[in-house]
């Protein structure tokens, strides 16, 4: 269990890191998908070329239900809905948002997973870490109402939570059946090409050639992030003794580097209010969660 753990904070730091990169990529003339089917391609080919194995066919073939799984619902429906979202917000919301991953995984891993069901602890960091979310909702990050556009992104980014969290208990039910690397390059690669011929058709053609340095360091350092990121995460969901909800409270790590970092390198981008008071909210949730048993403990012996 610790094991796991290790590898969900190792994933969750990576991952946290990711926004600010995505937003910087989108900003030299590229679409999303184009962009993400570009990234998750590359991955997968980096990842192959590690894996490749003989009877490899015949492995994908036998576990082809959490393949397909992984390919079409955590990357196309997960990814597309993530770089839509992404683009449609500010870098800071973005991560703050993708910040209530691990709660509501908690709640899909209570319905869905065999042996992770949810304790009062649970339900109360549930209901504070909405209280950040509509907080964060309510207003922009320069502390104005969100618009249309913005309300959109929102959304989306929270369907592509459901849709990885979906993906995420397959992986942690299938414990010891796949490879982790073996299978972060099946769904890199087939579902970033999947991405990508569909961005074409969508989007229309967006050439990568002859781009200012700053696009070559961003897809870089999101394409060193994806080959490590997704690794470390199904191998904290395939550890022995880890369960979902508790791996997945390790990403709460997320919304405080992830915003920072949105802070730092993004122009016109800084805390305000809402969004430091939103982030706070969410991630008090996480003491609660592991620690709220003690904290009445102790609250009782004070008395």
């Amino acid at each position: 269990m610790k094991k796991g753990l290790l590898y969900a904070i190792l994933a969750s730091v990576l991952w946290a890191i990711v926004n600010p990169f995505i937003k910087q990529g989108l900003s030299y003339d590229f679409t999303p998908m184009n962009f993400a089917g570009l990234r998750f391609t590359s991955v997968g080919v980096l990842l192959f070329a590690y894996t490749w194995h003989k009877g490899m066919w015949q492995e994908i073939k036998l576990h082809r239900k959490l393949f397909l799984n992984l390919i079409f619902i955590n990357m196309f429906m997960g990814y597309t809905a993530f770089y839509f979202g992404v683009d449609f917000v500010s870098g800071a919301i973005s991560s703050i948002i993708m910040g209530m991953t691990p709660l509501i995984n908690v709640l899909l891993a209570h319905l869905l997973a065999s042996n992770d069901k949810l304790n009062g602890y649970k339900i109360v960091s549930l209901i504070i870490s909405l209280a950040g979310l509509l907080l964060i909702v309510g207003m922009g990050s320069d502390g104005e109402p969100l618009d249309w556009k913005g309300i959109t992104g929102i959304i989306l980014l929270l369907l592509s939570i459901i849709f990885q969290g979906y993906s995420a208990i397959s992986v942690s039910e299938e414990k010891g059946k796949v490879n982790p690397i073996f299978l972060n390059a099946v769904q890199m690669f087939f579902g970033g090409a999947l991405i990508y011929v569909i961005g074409l058709g969508t989007e229309g053609y967006h050439s990568f050639i002859g781009k200012p340095a700053g696009f070559y360091i961003s897809l870089g350092i999101l394409v060193f992030i994806s080959v490590f990121a997704f690794s470390f995460w199904f191998m904290a969901l395939q550890s022995k003794g880890a369960k979902v909800s508790d791996i997945n409270m390790c990403r709460l790590i997320n919304p405080i580097l992830g915003a920072v970092l949105s802070w730092i390198m993004l122009a016109g981008e800084s805390p305000t209010f809402s969004t430091v008071a939103g982030m706070l909210i969410i991630v008090s949730s996480l003491v609660i969660y592991f620690k709220g048993a003690e904290i009445v403990k102790y609250i009782g012996t004070r008395k």
